[in-house]
């Protein structure tokens, strides 16, 4: 996606998408100002498919729209239906200015330079909607470029694919309570490193926490795997204590 990776994203400057604009990582003040229930709405707006916002709709305005021929996108269910919510992801996600263009029912994107002049970015349309909701889901490290699902030449694939995802072992597990964003906000700012408390933590984008996040777990488990060692050396092996396991890249 337009040449960022991994490192780029541990940055809380904005990322410039070709032809849509630039696009941010919210900090947890951000979503605290927005409330963390909306934002998780918001993100599932952003995975979800026209079919399950279609779902959300009265009959009537789901019959009105299929004659209007709104509802091939889901870009056209949330202009025509919900403004208001598409509007608050737009501007939510983005760190442009945008405009409304009514010609091309889309949304004009401009960024200012130090002078006050505008300088146009991108749009976001029926056309591109898809990859601005890739792009913000990747800049969020929630999804990877090819986690959106695959198209299909024939009706059987489609089948076997649906098959093989209903199947309750491929299921993910459901979030424990344990790895709420709250709980560990809390666990993080109680035991770390790094000078993070819950004073200042506020101001980590959401990649930035989920990642230190992670990092955090694997250095508590090697501080106790050195612990082990240093007092008891309980390993059986002494070949299974690696010290350098902190090294480890836990965003493999």
């Amino acid at each position: 996606m337009n040449g960022y990776s991994s490192f780029d994203y541990l940055c809380n400057e904005p990322f410039l998408i070709n032809g849509i604009g630039s696009i941010r990582c919210p900090t947890l003040r951000d979503i605290r100002r927005l409330t963390y229930l909306q934002f998780c709405f918001y993100l599932n707006m952003l995975s979800a498919s026209t079919e399950d916002y279609a779902k959300l709709c009265v009959p009537e305005t789901e019959s009105r729209n299929h004659q209007e021929g709104n509802t091939k996108s889901l870009y056209g269910l949330l202009l025509y239906e919900n403004p208001q919510l598409l509007l608050g992801i737009l501007h939510f996600f983005l760190s442009d200015s945008i405009e409304f263009d009514r010609d091309t029912s889309s949304f004009l994107t401009f960024s200012q330079d130090r002078e006050g002049n505008k300088h146009f970015n991108g749009h976001i349309g029926s056309d591109n909607f898809n990859l601005f909701c890739d792009a913000v889901l990747c800049i969020m490290g929630i999804q990877k470029s090819e986690d959106r699902e695959p198209k299909f030449k024939n009706k059987h694939a489609a089948k076997l694919y649906e098959k093989l995802k209903n199947n309750p072992l491929s299921k993910k597990k459901k979030q424990d309570a344990d790895y709420s964003l709250d709980n560990m906000v809390r666990k993080f700012c109680t035991h770390n490193k790094s000078g993070i408390n819950i004073l200042n933590v506020w101001d980590m984008t959401y990649y930035q926490f989920i990642s230190m996040f992670g990092e955090y777990q694997n250095a508590r488990q090697c501080d106790f795997n050195d612990m082990m060692a240093a007092n008891t050396f309980s390993y059986k092996k002494s070949s299974d204590y690696k010290p350098l396991d902190y090294m480890r890249n836990t965003d493999a």
